[in-house]
């Protein structure tokens, strides 16, 4: 799916280190589309070097290529709380 809009939030970049010890960083974003009824979608980018690289700022209109993954969960009996038994 891809989005073409203008980026409407920069959200603090989150880190930390590995099991194995590397460092890791990731960015989010919030970018807005120009429809009648805009929609809202997060993204975000992984590592230092591909946020350095873009350099995505507010403001900025960008066209983003989601890849969407969607996984099912089976669960074997739930009541109406979503207790699983």
């Amino acid at each position: 799916m891809e989005l073409a809009g203008k980026v409407i939030a920069v959200l603090e970049p989150r880190g930390g280190v590995s099991k194995t010890g590397n460092e890791w960083k990731v960015q989010e974003y919030v970018i807005e589309t120009h429809d009648q009824y805009p929609k809202k979608m997060c993204f975000d980018v992984f590592g230092a070097d591909k946020i350095a690289q873009f350099n995505i700022q507010a403001g900025e209109e960008l066209n983003v290529l989601f890849d969407v993954v969607v996984q099912v969960v089976d669960f074997p009996s739930k009541d109406s709380n979503l207790n699983l038994y």
